[in-house]
């Protein structure tokens, strides 16, 4: 009687640390994430001012860095939906009921989108520096040319996988559910999706971080708020950001 008395409590305690396991994941790691991109870019930065013994020279292989903790985070992203019980290839899935919505609704985002995501960049650097190639000129400098083809395809691809995902495939839904101010579920995700820029790739220069963190914000704010609003134009959006990202990569050709 005694034994079966106590395996039913060993039982009864597993049952209860899987329990604050699953109210941990969905508490604690969400938050860990807003910032982990930011950390894992200036972590492979680190990595390749090491190997390249500059870093100064590590700066222009920002796609690289970016490349790396896209596959990092993706990794990240497959484990938590697991664990979540869910499947994290599925919030690229199309909602075919609302698909000719979504399209007529996407295309007018995406006009609305273009002069965003170009503008807030260059009116920032004309009031940092009064020459908006300044910047380009201090991210772009050249790199092996097969590293750049190799990039071409493997920045623009893990990075529609990742980024996006992250913030509001994963951390977004969460935030929505769990915090009881709800304007902070849309508004966390948005501004470390902006903030994440400062270390892609890092630049010890206060003028060329402020740029960097406040240059995507108000595309940040359109994407989080039109998601967070109509969840089913999250794969729209992340094609989107995967073809303009192949658009950045092309400029090191």
């Amino acid at each position: 009687m005694n034994v079966w008395f106590a395996i039913d409590k060993i039982l009864k305690m597993n049952k209860i640390s899987s329990n604050k396991k699953a109210v941990w994941y969905k508490t604690t790691i969400p938050y860990l994430l807003l910032p982990s991109r930011l950390f894992l870019f200036l972590f492979f930065q680190v990595l390749i001012a090491f190997v390249v013994n500059s870093w100064e020279a590590s700066q222009k292989y920002w796609l690289l860095t970016a490349t790396m903790t896209n596959i990092v985070s993706i990794m990240l992203l497959i484990i938590l939906f697991k664990k979540g019980g869910n499947d994290y290839f599925r919030i690229f899935s199309f909602n075919k009921a609302t698909i000719k919505k979504d399209i007529i609704v996407f295309i007018g985002l995406i006009i609305l989108a273009l002069p965003i995501v170009f503008v807030p960049a260059y009116l920032i650097s004309m009031i940092i520096w009064g020459d908006p190639n300044i910047p380009t000129a201090m991210m772009f400098g050249p790199i092996g040319k097969w590293l750049v083809y190799v990039l071409l395809f493997a920045f623009p691809v893990t990075i529609a996988f990742a980024e996006l995902a992250t913030y509001f495939g994963y951390i977004m839904p969460i935030l929505k559910n769990k915090v009881s101010t709800k304007w902070l579920a849309p508004l966390l995700p948005v501004i470390f999706l902006s903030i994440q820029h400062c270390t892609m790739p890092f630049i010890p220069d206060l003028n060329f971080i402020v740029y960097r963190g406040l240059m995507f914000l108000p595309f940040s704010i359109l994407v989080g708020l039109s998601i967070y609003h109509r969840p089913s134009l999250f794969p729209y959006f992340v094609i989107l950001h995967g073809l303009l990202d192949f658009g950045t990569a092309f400029m090191f050709l």
